[in-house]
């Protein structure tokens, strides 16, 4: 078996050039071709399209890029091989991304752009005049190579078009600098559009359309179009189609039935919703193909780079990260937002912490507009939010705050509860910063869900008894805990409560050991009162 698994091809998670993932066949194409075919055909030639990170943009490119370049001997067996594309003429490609351009500095910014278009103009055999702007170089290029082509046209692919300005968001009088050279630069791609058949612009935020773009205004988004609401990520379906032998894999790594895995692989990964005209959700590719190549359910999307600019904004804001289940959304908001006010909302959208999870319609006859409702996609973002949020916004160490959460997670997955409660609890009230406000039980309550989450044990808030709601129940393998929070009581007046509403009944002489956990928070201190644990509880 261990041979077999070894032999089964997993989705790509480091490859983004499809030639060789191709050609290597060390890597699962999950094949899209069928809409990029669309895409190519689109009626509108000069698209964009914005995806959070690591979802999959590079390859898309550059799997488009093979398709102009008529490379048909790659895509034996997918899609597009049985479709009408026009494979005996090719077009010559230019392709590239601009994080090549960034830098640190708006001087090393402009030297990276000046080097970007004269490697460009070196690879396809055109001349670069050091004597002339930057721009101007670019569109001299353009023109020219567009004038060595056959059909006196080329295609334009330019992946991660934000990433210079990126660097730019904490010192607006430097993004503004950056973004107006941007601005000239994309502007020469509109200028030559007649000798573009196909153009091509990906990226993670909209946050510099209104003025990177105002000089591109022809370029038609197609960031919520339906048609391609899953052509970037993976479905439920191709878990069941494509990817099938991997997820059955994984189950056999986890002692788990293909139903079983698939549920827990989707309720890790899956649930982005990229159009509101579309249910079509789809699972993070790069976190989903990391789980299937390593057998474990955790966290990778967040390791290729938090960005400290959102939870820094969150901070500011009063946000925790349980306040992201349900926030209210106008579709403007998510569709462009302004870099020197930066709204919280449309980062956490763009960035992908958020995604849309309803749509209310608005009734067109009495001028009503849709409305949306975000919330974070999978616990994998859940997760990534809660960590994030403890370790940078409360400015925890790294090192000893991811020991204190192994450490705790293992203490209650192995039924100890004690010393998560007595010590490390108490630990994590006296790390909030004393400029934020615990003004009464709910505030209080909001941070005890925050590091419960974080320590593993994603209690379940409010679970409903006969008699009322305990406060959170954490249930593991081994144990069953029922916690109830007091401000300004007692821990006593909290176990009291569990008792007399029945919130342990449910679990009361089941397999399982149930222990009640009684907590106050002590206002005058700014932190808990010693618990009180009741442990093999007979109510």
């Amino acid at each position: 078996m261990e041979n077999e698994e070894r032999r089964i091809k997993v989705p790509t998670t480091g490859v983004f050039d499809f030639p060789n993932l191709i050609l290597g066949g060390k890597g699962k194409y999950v094949d899209k071709t069928d809409l990029l075919y669309q895409l190519a055909n689109d009626a509108d030639q000069q698209l964009f399209i914005s995806r959070p990170r690591r979802f999959g943009k590079s390859l898309m490119l550059s799997t488009l890029k093979a398709m102009f370049e008529c490379r048909r001997e790659l895509f034996k067996g997918l899609a597009i091989d049985k479709l009408p594309w026009e494979w005996d003429k090719p077009f010559p490609v230019v392709s590239f991304t601009m994080s090549s351009a960034a830098g640190s500095t708006y001087e090393k910014f402009t030297s990276n752009l000046r080097s970007l278009v004269e490697d460009l103009a070196s690879e396809h055999g055109v001349p670069f005049d050091k004597g002339k702007t930057t721009e101007k170089n670019f569109e001299d290029f353009l023109k020219a190579a567009a004038a060595k082509s056959p059909t006196r046209q080329i295609v334009v692919l330019i992946d991660e078009y934000d990433e210079p300005v990126a660097k730019f968001l904490n010192d607006i009088t430097t993004l503004n600098r950056g973004r107006s050279d941007l601005h000239d630069f994309y502007e020469k791609l509109k200028v030559n559009s007649g000798s573009i058949r196909f153009l091509m612009m990906t990226g993670v935020t909209k946050l510099t359309k209104l003025s990177v773009f105002s000089g591109m205004n022809h370029l038609k988004d197609r960031s919520m179009d339906e048609r391609f609401a899953t052509l970037l990520g993976y479905t439920p379906d191709e878990l069941d189609g494509a990817l099938r032998e991997n997820v059955e894999a994984f189950g056999e790594k986890n002692g788990m039935d293909f139903k079983a895995a698939k549920a827990a692989l989707l309720s890790w990964y899956d649930g982005y919703r990229f159009s509101p005209r579309s249910e079509a959700r789809v699972c993070n590719p790069v976190s989903l193909g990391s789980a299937l190549e390593s057998g474990e359910l955790k966290g990778y999307w967040e390791t290729t780079g938090r960005t400290t600019l959102i939870i820094n904004r969150m901070a500011n804001a009063g946000k925790l990260p349980a306040d992201l289940e349900n926030v209210p959304a106008r579709p403007l908001t998510l569709d462009v937002c302004d870099a020197e006010t930066l709204p919280m909302v449309s980062l956490l959208y763009q960035g992908g912490y958020l995604t849309i999870k309803d749509v209310k319609r608005g009734d067109p006859t009495k001028d009503e507009t849709d409305s949306y409702v975000l919330a974070p996609p999978n616990l994998e973002v859940r997760e990534a939010l809660f960590e994030g949020y403890l370790s940078q916004a409360m400015g925890l160490d790294e090192d000893p705050f991811n020991a204190l959460v192994d450490k705790a997670k293992r203490l209650i997955a192995s039924g100890d509860i004690a010393e998560v409660v007595e010590t490390m609890l108490f630990s994590l009230y006296a790390q909030i910063p004393p400029d934020w406000r615990i003004k009464d039980e709910a505030e209080a309550k909001r941070y005890f869900q925050l590091f419960f989450a974080m320590l593993g044990a994603n209690p379940a808030p409010e679970f409903p008894s006969a008699r009322g709601y305990a406060d959170a129940v954490v249930e593991r393998p081994s144990a069953v805990y029922v916690l109830e929070f007091k401000y300004d009581e007692s821990s006593e007046a909290a176990i009291k409560q569990i008792r007399d509403r029945g919130y342990a009944d449910k679990w009361i002489g089941g397999e399982r050991p149930v222990t009640l956990v009684g907590i106050n928070f002590n206002p005058k201190k700014r932190n808990i009162d010693m618990p009180i644990i009741e442990k093999e509880c007979k109510v």
